[in-house]
């Protein structure tokens, strides 16, 4: 954050940008959901950090020796439930100039949203 060219001109410098983390939050939990590879936040660093702390065994990364598997968490959707989301993303009404036109956005073969990507 300090090597950011406007780092100086900022006279609050603890504020943060709220549609910069809004936009990140945003990613973080539609990439997780829908499970968009390079966008989840349930890699195999969280699985081996839950095992390091010892709580949520069903969650351990498990290895067959060749390849290691990861448990699907309770909030990981199905395939049948993401193509539930996306198909009800392009329905939902919010008052204009409120968020972009998601229903652009969508992408029902590929089942994930091409802002997340």
């Amino acid at each position: 954050m300090f090597d950011l060219p406007y780092w100086v001109d900022i006279d609050v410098r603890h504020c943060i940008d709220v549609m910069y983390v809004e936009k990140n939050v945003c990613d973080g939990v539609i990439g997780t959901l829908l499970n968009i590879q390079g966008k989840t936040k349930d890699a195999l660093i969280t699985h081996q950090d839950l095992a390091e702390m010892g709580i949520r065994a069903s969650l351990h990364p498990m290895s067959d020796g060749k390849k290691i598997y990861l448990p699907p968490a309770c909030h990981t959707l199905s395939k049948k439930e993401n193509i539930s989301f996306c198909q009800c993303l392009p329905l939902v009404k919010v008052p204009q100039g409120y968020s972009a036109n998601i229903k652009s956005l969508v992408q029902l073969k590929q089942q994930f949203l091409s802002v997340a990507i």
